[in-house]
């Protein structure tokens, strides 16, 4: 690697955050107060300030410099009311509105459009005016794939006045959707109004609407919901760099969850590491005197299941009077696959980070990712042009069966994989540990400009992220 990593003894480091990741683990006590104590963390409700006030606190007794919260203007939404029923025979069905809905109290035909793509729309067209659309959620069979927010705008376009959109899965459940791409936001952190109002069903009430739709039957909607301004916080700490304090990273996760989700994976899982990974930074201070090359900033942030607000807010009140960090890593569900090794945004640090890798000897790759990634906390720094690094998991590929619970209720803490998330820890302590020792020099100069960034997110409206 370069010379003032050389200088450090990384066997007698690896082992000892090793040891300490496993055998000192705390994983599960802050688990239990985050997801099971607190529970629910739906942004700007008092579990999501609970569990901030409890992140800062952990800072604090781990000796972090400077725990704070910092707060932001949060533009959230709820509901009070959700019902639909089949107009003819009274039969009531359970829907739920998708996130942003507006209220909407309608009666229309029920029009089933398979799953909303371009060909059968064209077909169906005289038929949708002023209808209630029922399109399925996952992907067509054998088509070019076509997010939902631009299946569900062309569905508006038609002049549908509202959608059901049917989970793909049995056994009732129904994961909370977005019916906006954020990719078409003009600014990081922006709430976009529905295309039209937006609800979701379950897989076996989605059979009942289709038989409903087949026999030309109409059905009702009834939402009541409401748009509205509230503060919300996130918690920041750091540590000093050892050798070039003027320079820092970011590790980061989020704190808030969907509605009535306990968010054991996502973001329970990041949330904890985070804190673990500080925890270990810390103490590796106190007992082996090693320090990070540059500082490390420790970020838990709200919103982010709601357009990624508070990251967004903590890029745009630090990163214009502050210099920008090296680059964000961004922890997010890292429950949901085994380690593969890390994927980066911009293909100026994939060698860095793959040399850094390699130095693990545990064969480890790293690629860049073919899209933006604009689903998690760091696409509010890709926005700026600021590096940003995920871990290779996740819905990359391999998704763990018993973590496939994300936007729902059942996303509990005895669904994570105790074991992996230690190794995690580690992994990310040890790499990360590695990456602050870089020098300057080792760094390739970052030739990426916000609006080049904006430019591609322009070019790759309409795709979605590959995967392997």
């Amino acid at each position: 690697m370069v010379l003032i990593m050389d200088k450090l003894d990384w066997a007698a480091i690896d082992k000892w955050i090793m040891g300490e990741a496993i055998i000192g683990s705390q994983l599960d006590r802050h688990l239990y107060e985050i997801c099971e104590r607190i529970g629910s963390r739906w942004a700007g409700t008092p579990g999501d300030l609970h569990a901030a006030e409890y992140i800062r606190e952990q800072f604090e007794s781990f000796g972090l410099v400077n725990p704070h919260l910092e707060r932001f203007d949060l533009d959230t939404w709820d509901y009070s009311h959700s019902s639909s029923r089949i107009v003819e025979d009274g039969l009531e069905l359970t829907i739920q509105p998708m996130l942003n809905c507006p209220s909407i109290d309608l009666t229309a035909p029920l029009i089933d459009v398979g799953f909303g793509m371009p060909d059968l729309i064209e077909q169906m067209r005289c038929r949708l005016p002023g209808s209630i659309a029922l399109v399925s959620e996952p992907f067509e069979p054998f088509s070019t794939q076509k997010p939902l927010p631009d299946r569900l705008t062309e569905l508006a376009n038609a002049g549908c006045a509202a959608a059901i959109a049917v989970d793909g899965r049995d056994g009732g459940r129904i994961e909370y959707l977005k019916a906006t791409d954020k990719r078409r936001h003009e600014r990081a952190g922006q709430v976009m109004p529905h295309p039209l109002p937006c609800v979701q069903t379950h897989k076996e009430d989605g059979i009942r609407l289709r038989r409903a739709a087949s026999e030309g039957k109409s059905i009702n909607i009834k939402i009541v919901s409401r748009s509205f301004h509230t503060p919300s916080f996130n918690a920041v700490a750091e540590i000093p760099g050892s050798t070039m304090p003027s320079e820092h990273a970011v590790l980061s996760a989020h704190i808030d969850t969907y509605p009535d989700s306990p968010g054991a994976n996502d973001d329970g899982s990041g949330l904890v590491t985070t804190l673990e990974v500080a925890r270990l930074f810390t103490l590796m201070a106190k007992e082996l005197g090693i320090n990070p090359g540059i500082g490390i900033r420790f970020c838990a942030y709200s919103g982010e299941e709601q357009n990624h607000q508070g990251s967004a807010s903590y890029v745009q009140k630090h990163y214009g009077p502050e210099t920008p960090p090296r680059f964000c890593l961004n922890l997010d569900e890292l429950s949901a696959g085994s380690m593969k090794g890390m994927v980066v945004q911009m293909p100026h640090t994939q060698q860095v980070v793959q040399n850094t890798l390699d130095s693990l000897n545990e064969g480890l790759q790293c690629y860049t990712m073919p899209l933006l990634e604009h689903m998690n906390d760091g696409f509010s720094f890709t926005r700026s042009a600021i590096p940003v690094i995920l871990l290779w998991r996740w819905r990359f590929a391999s998704r763990n069966s018993a973590s496939d619970f994300r936007a729902e209720a059942w996303d509990t803490p005895d669904k994570l994989p105790m074991s992996e998330l230690k190794e995690y820890v580690a992994f990310i302590a040890r790499t990360l540990l590695r990456l602050s020792h870089v020098p300057p020099s080792g760094w390739p100069a970052n030739p990426e400009t916000s609006t080049a960034i904006e430019d591609r997110l322009e070019s790759e409206l309409g795709t979605v992220a590959r995967t392997m």
